[in-house]
């Protein structure tokens, strides 16, 4: 066909006019044609699949099908009068319906009266009825005919979406699924329409025109018809981004760059920069997710690992997951830009709120060697003797609990001859290591947890650590620890900010790995409200914030629970 000829949109100059010319649907082509070579073809067809994968095509040429009167091994003619009477949309007897707009009751009952009048020119009527999923009430009065149709009438349904089709009608239709096309697929079409019109485009040109189409012929066809209006040369893949508002690779590269790495003042100057040259941001967002996507599948070992690819699976998910959280059609205050910038703002903000994880027991810091602070009317004889120097070792205080203490014993030693009075002396023996008791005497003690008095003593450090994390800040500082039962730990919230206390249930993991931190040994935290006092919050701006937040959010609910003893 010669680009001399009057203009027409290039999908409709080359649109398919027989089963050979359908790009990309094998299976369906040869399941249709093999009905009409055999004269076994339904009352009613559904036609399932993407917009712009040839399903209203499909449906005019299986019209011709069933019409041709010179009709050769399942395939029309294209040029019997019945044929060019299709083709040309001046069949009376093919009708074809927009759903989407005549979805009605009413509008079904005026299409009845057409379906059971016999044919005017052709041997079968068609009925095609395009986006059928939006028909709602309508089926009512098309259920029967479906059913029990008249011999010399056939319905082919096309849809996009299938779910929106009551099961009623999906039983008494035969149903074929159109599938995307692939990027070669799509290429190969547009080079024979290059071809068919005397134009010639550079390879580049037509795979990016391919990939925009996103497995649709038809809106690659368009793209294609638009660029060869606007320039009688060759077809350059800088004039298709000029001309459809597309970014350059190196851009879009160095903003996923910025995106990765979380630098938010770079990819913001790259998206400053965009808008003064008129880009439109709907179609760099779809550019940048594309290419994140294809650096996705590289450093899972699909393709080249420079680039994006070397960042690492894992970031590269993680920023993956925020672009595709962005909705495009947000019409709130900053629109698209706001959540692009957000989206780049995301790693500093998981690296703020973020406390470091309780280290591996490999990994963590040497237990405090300070013993408890105790006042001397609370020291027990055998620790005042300690004090005063003394060598004799005093039996384990009865008044300690058992469940916070473990008594290792030690084996029996043979009974030794007493050393003279004149060799006594307070320093351990040179043979004996550091910290070791007298033979045949009670070894020490060791605790499974920290004491009340440890907590008590490290409760600020605990503090600041875990007020790091803004949304763990009112938290901390609203609580006390009021008990400590081996390895457990019970925080203690007033009874009038009880609300506190179911936050702190679900937050509980922060609170337990901030404890663990600061006392080096893991515990495990309990949550209660109690009837205790506490201090109120520092009088600055950020804690007042947090707190209104929390009472705005929780409300002001007291929850019931027992005093702690």
């Amino acid at each position: 066909m010669s680009s001399n000829a009057p203009h027409q949109a290039i999908y409709r100059r080359w649109r398919a006019q027989t089963f050979g010319q359908i790009v990309g649907q094998e299976a369906v082509v040869e399941t249709v044609r093999n009905g009409v070579r055999s004269g076994r073809t339904s009352h009613a067809y559904l036609f399932v699949g993407p917009r712009g994968t040839g399903k209203t095509s499909m449906a005019r040429i299986l019209a011709k099908a069933l019409n041709c009167t010179n009709l050769r091994d399942g395939e029309p003619c294209d040029a019997c009068p019945s044929c060019e009477a299709i083709r040309d949309g001046r069949a009376l007897d093919v009708q074809e319906f927009d759903a989407a707009s005549n979805n009605t009751v009413g509008d079904m009952r005026e299409l009845l009266p057409r379906v059971f009048t016999a044919p005017s020119d052709l041997r079968r009527k068609v009925f095609i009825i395009d986006e059928v999923q939006r028909i709602s009430q309508g089926w009512d009065v098309l259920l029967k005919t479906l059913e029990e149709p008249p011999d010399h009438a056939v319905f082919v349904f096309c849809t996009t979406d299938p779910s929106g089709i009551r099961p009623a009608v999906l039983s008494r239709v035969q149903r074929f699924d159109f599938r995307r096309l692939t990027v070669p697929e799509i290429s190969g079409k547009l080079r024979t329409i290059l071809q068919g019109d005397g134009r010639t485009a550079e390879p580049g040109a037509i795979d990016l025109i391919a990939r925009l189409a996103a497995g649709g012929m038809r809106d690659a066809e368009s793209m294609l018809d638009q660029l060869l209006a606007t320039d009688s040369g060759p077809l350059t893949a800088d004039r298709v981004r000029d001309v459809l508002g597309l970014v350059e690779e190196e851009t879009v590269e160095a903003f996923l760059t910025a995106l990765v790495s979380g630098e938010p003042m770079v990819g913001i100057e790259i998206m400053d920069g965009l808008e003064e040259r008129g880009r439109d941001l709907r179609a760099f967002t779809e550019q940048a997710t594309e290419r994140l996507r294809m650096a996705l599948l590289a450093s899972l070992g699909r393709g080249s690992q420079a680039g994006l690819a070397a960042a690492g699976s894992a970031t590269l998910a993680a920023a993956a997951r925020r672009l595709a959280s962005i909705d495009p059609t947000h019409p709130g205050p900053g629109g698209l830009r706001l959540q692009l910038e957000l989206a780049l703002l995301g790693p500093a903000e998981a690296a703020a709120s973020a406390i470091p994880p309780f280290p591996a027991a490999a990994e963590r810091p040497a237990a405090p060697s300070r013993p408890p602070a105790t006042s001397a009317a609370d020291r027990s004889p055998a620790a005042r003797a300690s004090a005063a120097g003394s060598t004799e070792t005093a039996p384990p205080p009865a008044s300690e609990p058992e469940s916070a203490l473990r008594v290792v014993p030690t084996p029996p030693t043979a009974p030794t001859a007493p050393a003279p009075p004149t060799a006594r002396s307070t320093a351990p023996s040179p043979a004996a290591p550091a910290g070791s008791s007298p033979a045949g005497a009670p070894t020490a003690q060791t605790r499974t947890g920290p004491t009340l008095s440890l907590l008590l003593e490290r409760w600020a450090e605990i503090v600041e650590l875990v007020s790091k994390s803004p949304p763990t800040k009112p938290l901390i500082m609203a609580c006390r620890p009021v008990a400590v039962d081996g390895a457990v730990v019970t925080l203690g919230f007033p009874e009038a900010q009880s609300f506190f206390k179911d936050v702190a249930e679900r937050r509980r993991t922060i609170l337990e790995d901030g404890v663990s931190r600061v006392l080096g040994m893991p515990v495990s935290v309990r949550c209660v409200a109690a009837n205790i006092e506490v201090s109120p919050l520092p009088e600055d701006h950020d804690s007042t914030r947090l707190l209104t937040e929390f009472r705005r959010i929780y409300g002001e609910d007291v929850v019931d629970v027992g005093d702690v003893d």
